[in-house]
């Protein structure tokens, strides 16, 4: 399973275990372990967008939700046993077909070949179901193989050639407009079948409450409506592979009973989540900056001050306004929670907790609390890094580099943009940009820094690689994106770009590096354009 994320192959393997637990020993307390490994694996799943396998866990969840009403159940009737085993050998084996021998062998051979290398993007499958020679499906694969992907067309009575379960099917009908009919209907729910990872999209779909729920129970994903341009699925598919394995949530619990902090901490690490714990809350605001954590578990009454009061405190200092705080009290008085609430809290759960409840709840407000800080850290047409955040990672790449270290950072803008504005708008200008953005994100590694520096400007950074190594890397995505097609109401158009490039031992400062490239990227603009200029 090591295609996936660290977190779900650990949280696999205890799901596995705790049933196997479960089973020799038939406790209820061991059930409810199994039933949280269940639920956390669920969540991992859905961030990683594995739809088929999500709803494979959230119907054996289901099931096993409906023993938790009383003790005396346990052990539960052997043929509900066999029952919930079946469905959890399906969901285990899924993520073992993941590493079978034959995508084993593809990937020795990718290696072999030189075309993988340590946090590189790779490409992707793609499967695009539709009938032989429509226009959309090789407008669509030949603007997937221009970001990475490898795309693959088939017929609607074909099947795709491997066994190996593609990033995403796309289907398009030739019934524009209309419902799908019988037979492509049973085509998806066969590859569903088949493919229970992929992430399906049905394109040409009608604005109807009727088409859209058949296809859904046919195994759809996501429904396109009618209108939409191949941009629109592109850019879908694009958001796929920005599902790289995220931090782990760390949770800061602040509790002076010891077996109640024992109890939390198991309930967190069973979802995948991280926790540090305190028993004197004057200890908050040091292991707070240490820790950095996502959320606070805060009881109510400890010594020396309540945790309403820790909380209003926190809320004074600017880093941590926003910063969840849910507390854990048996106050049942309701004018107390309210009050606890007005002063900075979010959430109230009353002792005792049920920790299925206690774990949706922290993931709930973490979740939330991580997009308020993207969304003020990245640019909302790209979906990059803003400026201001980009010019701070420098300095923090920069930092990890010294003394010794490689760091190349380059500064490219789009040719003769205005022009491209001014002749076919702004729609079509942001597509330009956004394709930019797609053709740098799908070339470079998860770790480069790629950001939207303002307008039809962008900043690389990258760590670790040779700068003639970079720059060969540069000139072929410049060579790309100058073939690649724009849409626009009378067709296409292709627009090139410009680049500066610096790097250490050069230049040893941020602003230095920046600069540099900045000044190189205006000299290739004063030597004729799309060309990269080194300083």
């Amino acid at each position: 399973m090591s295609n996936f994320p660290n977190s779900i192959v650990a949280l696999a393997a205890m799901l596995e275990r705790g049933w196997e637990s479960y089973r020799a020993q038939g406790e209820f307390d061991l059930f409810v372990e199994f039933t949280l490994s269940l639920n956390g694996l669920t969540e991992q799943l859905h961030r990683q967008h594995l739809p088929g396998l999500v709803r494979a866990c959230q119907e054996l969840e289901n099931t096993a939700l409906t023993f938790f009403a009383d003790r005396e159940m346990h052990p539960i009737p052997l043929d509900q046993a066999i029952a919930i085993e079946r469905k959890l050998s399906i969901i285990l084996g899924e993520l073992r077909r993941h590493e079978t021998p034959a995508i084993l062998a593809r990937r020795v051979l990718d290696t072999a070949e030189g075309n993988t290398g340590e946090g590189w993007k790779q490409p992707r499958r793609v499967v695009i179901v539709a009938r032989d020679g429509h226009p959309w499906s090789a407008s669509l694969a030949e603007q997937l193989g221009f970001f990475g992907f490898t795309p693959e067309a088939i017929s609607w009575d074909a099947q795709p050639a491997s066994e190996e379960p593609p990033l995403a099917i796309t289907f398009i009908p030739d019934t524009e407009g209309r419902a799908y009919p019988p037979a492509a209907i049973a085509a998806i729910v066969a590859l569903r079948t088949r493919f229970p990872t992929s992430y399906f999209y049905c394109l040409s779909v009608p604005s109807n409450l009727q088409s859209i729920v058949l296809l859904q129970r046919a195994g759809a994903d996501a429904c396109v409506p009618v209108g939409n341009k191949v941009s629109d699925v592109l850019s879908r598919i694009l958001d796929l592979v920005e599902m790289h394995e995220q931090e782990m949530h760390r949770v800061l619990i602040v509790e002076d009973s010891a077996t109640a902090v024992a109890h939390i901490r198991r309930s967190l690490s069973q979802h995948g989540i991280d926790s540090r714990a305190i028993n004197d809350p004057r200890q908050l605001l040091e292991v707070a900056n240490e820790y950095r954590p996502d959320a606070i578990l805060m009881d109510m009454y400890m010594p020396f001050c309540t945790g309403v009061e820790v909380t209003s405190a926190l809320r004074q200092i600017p880093e941590f306004q926003a910063l969840p705080v849910i507390y854990l009290s048996s106050e049942t008085d309701i004018v107390q929670q309210v009050e606890a609430l007005r002063l900075g809290g979010d959430q109230f759960l009353t002792k005792p907790v049920n920790p299925i409840i206690l774990a949706s709840v922290v993931k709930t407000k973490i979740e939330r609390y991580r997009e308020m800080l993207y969304s003020g850290q990245h640019d909302s047409l790209t979906g990059l890094l803003n400026h201001s955040t980009s010019k701070s990672q420098v300095e923090r790449l920069l930092q990890a580099a010294l003394p010794d270290g490689e760091l190349v950072v380059a500064m490219i803008d789009i040719d003769r943009f205005k022009m491209v504005n001014d002749t076919y708008g702004h729609p079509v200008g942001d597509q330009v940009i956004r394709s930019m953005a797609w053709l740098l994100r799908g070339r470079l590694r998860n770790t480069d820094l790629i950001g939207r520096y303002g307008g039809e400007e962008f900043i690389v950074a990258l760590a670790d690689i040779e700068p003639a190594h970079a720059i060969r890397l540069l000139e072929q995505i410049r060579e790309d994106f100058s073939q690649l097609p724009h849409a626009h109401a009378q067709g296409t158009l292709r627009t090139t770009f410009s680049c500066g490039v610096a790097a250490l031992p050069t230049y040893r400062s941020a602003s230095a590096l920046i600069g540099a490239a900045d000044d190189a990227l205006l000299e290739a603009k004063r030597a004729g354009r799309n060309r990269i200029i080194s300083a």
